[in-house]
């Protein structure tokens, strides 16, 4: 009986106890790129476990509500007190331990330590360590990267001298927000539209080692959005004041749970710019979601809306360069030249798993843009509709991923010009007769597959292949002697690429790849003088030679590479007039180079760390075969790049809230004209933040203020390359670059909810 009573009761206390106990289950994921995350470690004051190679995971606890703790490395710890028994949990990275971070860049996300290929991270972090006015200086600390600024909205961006002849803007270079084209049908790229608070992380693809998105020659760059804090609603708002009559508002809300997030954001920035007619009124609203319908199925949504309105200084002559860098030029500025538009961007991507471990991406993307600008020599009145689609389907498993996919494209582009009648009596630009009326219609297909095959576990090789076309189509609608009507079109272009990653220890990677690009001309860049196409244009064509290395410990992170580019058919443009140019095929550039990046960080006390970082860039890319206009060029140094560019920094991270960073930038001489007797001096040019950050229950506020160009460097923002002067005018080579100024800003988050 005595017996029979003993197991009755064990019985039942297994039973009580079962019945106490609660199972979490959930999955752990990179907070922008969405990838699982295998071997993260969760802990609750009950039990400890870790996720599986899908990222999920399944843990016991006595009683809700519990803690909870997950770690993994590179990203942020994150802590949370939950009654809920299914999670989803984004992780953030870190800007301590990039290789550690999944990344982006080709087939599916991956360890940036594991990607045989050239890649940079921008975290948030690292955008966070300016001022919110722009992204241009996180961009320049990446190696192989050079951001060209004359003005707020006049930039080029550079990828190991691709694109350094381009006059005005971005070109040769692909950039995506999230998987939604930032570059139009002509080739042109426009990433200073997106409001840093939009920007949740950047990812640098340099040379055409990324076959899923378009293989172009200068690589790609991608914007992803950010992602709100786990289970969390919050408000935010900022406000920073600047030199030069800058200003910046700042209101976001953002909020986070189980199967959807949403971020709205809204910014206002305003200037009067260092020089005349320099005058900036930038509104923009964006948004971002996510909804998860099931394990298996979900939607993104992204949207962004911009109304600008940016006057034009333009480049002045090396007399007022030195002298009164202030100045706009003069025609500009009698003018009144400037730029006003409004444009919208947006994106809808289904994401589904399918059976036999495929996984299928369909986005569907369209933008426009109606834009309005008087330039002394005509005004350019010009719309622009754009629609396309892109498809991925991606197998993937323990030692095999697959991915194919399509990716089309279209858009109409409209303008007319007029000319211009101001005087000056006339206060500024006069509307005159039309001078012309085009439509352009130009469309591309990408036909892409990559593969990714783990041999063992120290050897993986990656292979794919990008197949291109791509179609012009210009009608002339004003009626005149001549049609300047045609076609234009590059037939098929194949980009195959190869790659190998050896892993020869824990911390330490070798990796090679070849790889074909190719890069357009943009429209622009076909057509003669008098609008009529030239059929005589070629694309750039390259390939990509590279090895690098990446080594990965708890405290030290380096990232080297060398590569060697051999191009032909590079793109030029000749100036022929103030408003005209003419596109020329220079024969053959070698592009030689290093870029190196390392970064040490140590604990300077039990609430402090000290995070150094030192990104360098070697670089030979000279005319191996140029001949234009009965000149040989050849032998000569690129227009338009330096030979070394050395950025140093130091940075404190504390939990006390206190945190600043101090960084340095050094530019070699680069030369201004294919001669190469003109260059520009070397410079070199620091920037400090320092910063307070501090919580009271729900409200956390941050204070920091930072000074731009500390050292009060007089240097060349960017230049335009080649210029000629007309009317007896000098070259205006020049775009003065801001000099010494201080910002300081009040950054106000209240989570209404969340722990």
């Amino acid at each position: 009986m005595t017996h029979h009573s003993l197991t009755f009761a064990f019985i039942c206390m297994l039973a009580a106890c079962a019945h106490g106990q609660t199972t979490l289950s959930g999955k752990i994921s990179d907070a922008t790129t969405g990838a699982e995350l295998a071997g993260a470690l969760i802990i609750t004051p009950d039990d400890t476990t870790t996720s599986n190679t899908q990222g999920q995971f399944e843990i016991t606890v006595k009683t809700l509500p519990t803690t909870l703790t997950v770690t993994y490395l590179g990203y942020e710890t994150y802590h949370t007190s939950t009654t809920d028994k299914k999670l989803y949990i984004p992780l953030q990275p870190t800007s301590l331990t990039l290789n550690e971070i999944m990344v982006i860049s080709g087939t599916n996300p991956k360890q940036l330590n594991h990607t045989p290929a050239s890649v940079r991270i921008i975290s948030l972090q690292m955008l966070r360590r300016d001022d919110p006015f722009t992204i241009t200086n996180a961009m320049n600390r990446t190696p192989g990267v050079m951001v060209h600024t004359g003005t707020s909205t006049t930039n080029r961006i550079t990828l190991r001298g691709i694109g350094s002849r381009t006059p005005y803007g971005t070109s040769k270079v692909k950039a995506y927000y999230e998987n939604i084209p930032l570059t139009d049908g002509s080739g042109n790229s426009t990433l200073e539209d997106i409001d840093q608070q939009l920007i949740g992380r950047m990812t640098i693809t340099k040379g055409p080692a990324s076959s899923t998105y378009g293989a172009g020659l200068g690589g790609v760059i991608r914007l992803d959005a950010p992602t709100p804090a786990p289970y969390s609603t919050n408000l935010t708002s900022s406000y920073t004041l600047g030199a030069f009559g800058t200003s910046r508002t700042l209101l976001s809300a953002q909020h986070h749970q189980q199967d959807f997030d949403i971020t709205a954001t809204y910014s206002d920035l305003q200037s009067d710019g260092f020089r005349q007619n320099n005058q900036l009124d930038k509104k923009q609203f964006g948004m971002t979601a996510r909804w998860r319908k099931s394990d298996r199925t979900s939607f993104s949504f992204l949207g962004v809306f911009t109304r600008l309105k940016a006057f034009i200084p333009s480049s002045i002559n090396e007399g007022d360069f030195q002298n009164a860098p202030r100045k706009a030029a003069f025609t500009w500025a009698s003018a009144k030249g400037y730029e006003a538009y409004d444009k919208g961007l947006f994106g809808l991507t289904w994401h589904q798993n399918l059976p036999q471990k495929w996984k299928l991406e369909n986005s569907i993307f369209g933008s426009f843009r109606d834009a309005y600008e008087p330039r002394p020599f005509n005004i350019l009145d010009e719309s622009t509709q754009s629609i396309g689609n892109r498809t991925t389907a991606t197998r993937k498993t323990d030692n095999l991923s697959l991915t194919i996919g399509t990716e089309l494209f279209h858009d109409h582009y409209q303008w007319k010009t007029y000319a211009n009648e101001y005087s000056e009596n006339t206060n500024g630009s006069v509307q005159g007769d039309q001078l012309s009326d085009f439509d352009e219609k130009r469309q591309y297909a990408n036909l892409f597959v990559e593969m990714d095959w783990k041999l063992s576990n120290l050897l993986t090789l990656t292979a794919g292949s990008n197949l291109n076309y791509t179609y012009y189509q210009l009608a002339d609608n004003l009626p005149n002697e001549e049609d300047l009507s045609g076609t234009y079109d590059f037939g098929v272009v194949l980009s195959p690429k190869l790659g190998m990653l050896y892993q020869i220890n824990e911390p330490v990677t070798l990796f090679a790849n070849v790889s074909h690009g190719f890069s357009p001309p943009t429209l622009e860049e076909t057509l003669l003088p008098d609008g009529a196409i030239n059929p005589e244009i070629a694309p750039e064509t390259g390939w990509n030679f590279e090895t690098g290395t990446r080594i990965s410990t708890p405290h030290f992170q380096l990232d080297a590479a060398a590569y060697f580019m051999p191009i032909r058919n590079l793109l030029v443009a000749q100036r022929t007039a103030e408003d005209a140019y003419v596109g020329v095929n220079a024969g053959v550039n070698h592009h030689w180079g290093l870029d190196l990046s390392t970064n040490y960080h140590w604990q300077a006390g039990p609430n402090y760390t000290v995070n150094t970082f030192l990104n360098t860039s070697l670089m030979r890319y000279t005319f191996r075969e140029f001949e234009h206009q009965d000149t040989d060029y050849s032998g000569n140094q690129l227009t338009g790049s330096p030979e070394i560019i050395v950025n140093p920094g130091i940075e404190l991270i504390s939990a006390s809230g206190v945190y600043g960073n101090l960084n340095g930038r050094y530019v070699g001489a680069m030369p201004i004209t294919d001669a190469n007797d003109l260059y520009t001096d070397s410079y070199w040019v620091s920037n400090l933040k320092i910063g307070y950050k501090h919580s009271w229950k729900a409200l956390t506020v941050d204070v920091h203020g930072g000074i731009n160009n500390l050292t009060d460097t007089h240097y060349a923002g960017m230049v335009l390359i080649n210029a000629q002067g007309f009317g007896g005018r000098a070259p205006r080579y020049y775009y003065p670059a801001n000099p010494r100024n201080l910002y300081a800003g009040l950054r106000v988050n209240w989570k209404i909810l969340g722990n």
